[in-house]
């Protein structure tokens, strides 16, 4: 059994995270394969220290994305790995005091090594200098990681292979991170001054300029937002799943359901959208690899 012909059978149920799984894998489909579209990835949570950098990165390849939202702490630890460092795996049993003394960071049960933050900063820093000055004043947080994304050699990157393809990568929350922690500790004796309305206007000018949007979200926070607020005055996007493990009862925004965006206007009234609650590390490869089983069919299909 392919991984389509599961989602189709769990779609048939109807019912349970199983019937959302199918429906995820139906609305993502339709994202993907209509290039009407323009779609929109949201990341929050440890997804790039988790192993998903290569998922993501195909997913840019393969043309199904025009714009990453993300957390920062994603993009600190995709510039981690293209300087050939590496998260390990841990376990959740190890006393933190051990940790420490031994020079690791912990993330749930995958560890860091404290001196790749270090060769972190030292190589953001380097990089920043490298750019004319000029170049550093009123400078959107996009942009700037475009130019990073330049600078970093590792074809693997996600912010190389954004770059590369000319898919945005925004971070509204991106000093909120050890990647953000280098560039405030940079601009305390070096020029630059980021403008973070300037990504809100391109974010907008996007919504509004395209045809269809569709937005698969992974966890929430402040990716998900700014994303559903940027097409406000659009009337919300046309399609979106959301892969979360927080429940609604609190009222917290990673856990509401897409249902409730619609009264924001954030989602449009006649939108298709799921909500599937789990692990995205276990949801997230069961939606892409049916869609991808579809995308093979249907070349095949073509051909013939």
């Amino acid at each position: 059994m392919t991984l389509d012909a599961l989602a189709r059978e769990m779609k048939a149920t109807h019912v349970l995270g199983a019937g959302r799984i199918g429906e995820a894998v139906d609305v993502v489909s339709e994202m993907f394969h209509d290039r009407s579209f323009t779609n929109f990835l949201t990341i929050a949570g440890p997804m790039v220290p988790a192993g998903f950098r290569l998922l993501f990165g195909d997913l840019i390849d393969r043309g199904f994305l025009d714009a990453i939202v993300t957390t920062g702490a994603n993009l600190t630890h995709d510039v981690i790995e293209s300087l050939g460092l590496h998260h390990y795996q841990g376990s959740f049993q190890v006393d933190d005091r051990k940790l420490i003394q031994r020079g690791y960071s912990r993330i749930a049960d995958i560890f860091v090594k404290e001196s790749s933050f270090e060769r972190l900063d030292k190589t953001v820093r380097k990089f920043l200098s490298r750019i004319p000055i000029a170049d550093r004043r009123n400078i959107a947080f996009s942009e700037l990681l475009s130019k990073l994304g330049r600078m970093i050699k590792d074809q693997d990157s996600i912010l190389h292979k954004a770059t590369i393809r000319n898919v945005k990568i925004f971070s509204p929350g991106l000093l909120d991170s050890i990647l953000g922690l280098s560039l405030w500790s940079f601009a305390q004796t070096e020029t630059l001054q980021l403008n973070p309305f300037s990504d809100v206007t391109k974010m907008v000018n996007m919504a509004m300029d395209a045809e269809k949007i569709g937005v698969l979200i992974l966890g929430g926070g402040i990716p998900k937002h700014h994303t559903l607020l940027a097409s406000v005055l659009r009337e919300g996007v046309d399609r979106a799943v959301q892969i979360t493990a927080d429940r609604p009862e609190q009222g917290g925004l990673s856990g509401a359901p897409l249902a409730e965006s619609i009264s924001w206007r954030k989602i449009r009234k006649g939108g298709k959208f799921v909500d599937v609650y789990g692990d995205a590390t276990i949801c997230l490869p069961l939606i892409i690899g049916a869609v991808l089983d579809r995308v093979k069919k249907r070349d095949r299909r073509l051909v013939e």
